[in-house]
């Protein structure tokens, strides 16, 4: 297949609507990319069969791969198989084996075999079935001359279970093309146009891409290159990390697919230490993150959202009168609820969070998107005051992205 584009077409009116966000689509296409296949188009249809059975036969007569997503399951809106057997002009035969594995399906999960579960079985004639590891919808795999349909149900585990286990080692058989290797740096704390003007001087080999993508307070800087050999990727993609990491130094916090929150939580194993959060104004975000991560019970012994002063008076000992004078919102009151979640757990850091997060409760003297983060240890504390913009999720969600950094440099500093 050399020369082969990729294209995906997600399917569901939940898409279109805004309902659900696509992350398939784009889980798809870094895994296509890392196999070496590039996808320049994306596009996006509602559960309407004729909708679908047009949009299949365009990417058909531009595209030698094409990846389908979503519309596989038993419900009266799933219209996709019926949609490819009609834009390839193919009949939906029954697959025995595939209905076998339903039945097997719908016993262990102790489910009735329904007539619309069955449905599934019908697979376009002349297509593979691609097992489901844990659905009941299949994948479809479909050669058509020179061009491969693929399709998989739209569950995001489902689609990620078929695609590694069976979609990525068929289309690797079937190839010979360099993979694209990639590599991302992932920043916190500096922004965009900083980073691109630290990046000036790098030097980037021919061949190989440099992008920048914000979020909300990171960027990640991500580096892609389809060399003549996987070993030559390497070598480039490793010296222009290294320059990277030379401009942007302790910005930088990990590598693909780390989070922000992993690191924070591989740094407290590494050094042995335990932490409580108190939070005020994120309502516990900081502790949902933290969480994400698996064996996060080793080192978070406590997390408390103290969203009224009362509570940070009575549960955490702030003082009343620190609440009176500075008020919640305070480089005082912050550091008092990092001492306070620390001396209450018996963590050895204790970090906190209180701010405005808006849209209501602002000030002249105190706006919303003020917000104060604390750390507490054994050398004593730090705080650093922060004016987010934007609506409240963004105001939130910024500053739980610069408490775990606030937490990851603690924790960073020897001393």
């Amino acid at each position: 297949m050399p020369g082969m584009e990729a294209e995906i077409l997600s399917i569901g009116s939940e898409l279109t609507s805004g309902q659900t966000v696509n992350t398939n689509a784009a889980y798809l296409a870094r895994r296509l990319r890392e196999a070496g296949f590039d996808c320049p188009r994306q596009a996006v249809v509602a559960d309407e069969r004729t909708l679908i059975v047009q949009s299949v036969r365009e990417a058909l007569r531009r595209s030698r791969l094409l990846l389908i997503t979503g519309g596989l399951g038993p419900t009266f809106d799933d219209l996709t198989m019926a949609a490819i057997a009609q834009a390839t002009g193919r009949r939906l035969v029954l697959v025995p084996a595939v209905a076998r594995r339903i039945r097997a399906f719908c016993r262990r999960h102790q489910r009735s075999l329904t007539t619309p579960a069955l449905r599934q079985a019908y697979l376009p004639q002349g297509a593979a079935a691609l097992p489901n590891p844990i659905g009941s919808a299949p994948g479809v795999w479909l050669a058509l001359g020179g061009t491969i349909l693929v399709a998989l149900p739209g569950v995001p585990q489902e689609m990620r279970a078929i695609t590694e286990a069976s979609v990525l080692p068929r289309l690797r058989r079937r190839t010979r093309r360099a993979p694209i290797r990639s590599r991302t740096l992932r920043t916190v704390g500096v922004v965009e146009l900083e980073i691109q003007r630290l990046l000036k001087t790098v030097p980037v080999p021919a061949g190989m891409a440099l992008g920048l993508y914000p979020n909300l307070r990171a960027v990640d800087v991500c580096l892609t290159m389809r060399g003549s050999s996987s070993q030559a990727s390497r070598r480039a993609l490793r010296a222009v990390e290294r320059a990277i990491r030379a401009r942007l130094g302790a910005a930088v916090y990990g590598l693909d697919e780390q989070t922000l929150e992993s690191v924070v939580g591989g740094a407290l194993v590494a050094r042995h230490k335990t932490l409580a959060v108190a939070e005020s104004c994120t309502g516990g975000l900081v502790s949902d993150r933290l969480t994400n991560v698996p064996g996060s019970s080793r080192y978070l012994l406590a997390a408390l959202v103290a969203y009224h002063n009362r509570a940070k008076q009575e549960w955490l000992g702030v003082p009343g009168g620190l609440l009176l004078r500075d008020g919640a919102v305070s480089a005082p009151v912050a550091r008092a609820m990092a001492q306070g979640i620390r001396r209450c757990a018996g963590a050895d850091v204790g970090l906190a969070i209180t701010g405005i997060a808006g849209p209501g409760g602002g000030t002249p003297a105190k706006p919303v998107g003020l917000v104060y983060l604390a750390v507490a240890d054994a050398r004593g504390s730090a705080v650093e005051r922060f004016r987010f913009q934007g609506e409240r999720a963004a105001i939130k969600g910024q500053a739980v992205q610069m408490a775990l950094n606030l937490l990851r440099k603690r924790l960073l500093r020897r001393r």
